[in-house]
């Protein structure tokens, strides 16, 4: 199945510099913000997890590695942006629904 008109712009490819990250994390936030995409939870974060991630958010620190999973509301295709954080390189990764 194609791609839906929603989410077709939203294709597989990869990044070398740390712009083209703060790009993909503010592409994926406004795509989220618009209701196409919803955050795939890979599980539950323990109270204490949730703790350390929100304590490290509020001091502006950022992790050294970036993996996050999303969904097309709209198609049901997955999406990974996976990144170091330290040097902007990664990629957005595109799964077609099956």
């Amino acid at each position: 199945m194609p791609p839906c008109e929603e989410c077709r712009e939203l294709t597989s490819h990869s990044f070398r510099k740390p712009d083209d990250l703060v790009h993909a994390v503010r592409l994926a936030a406004e795509e989220v913000d618009r209701g196409v995409l919803a955050r795939i939870e890979e599980r539950q974060l323990t109270p204490a997890e949730q703790q350390a991630l929100d304590s490290s958010i509020d001091s502006g620190a950022m992790p050294l590695a970036l993996r996050i999973r999303f969904r097309c509301q709209v198609c049901g295709d997955q999406f990974t942006l996976q990144a170091d954080t330290q040097t902007g390189t990664g990629a957005w990764t595109r799964e077609e629904a099956g």
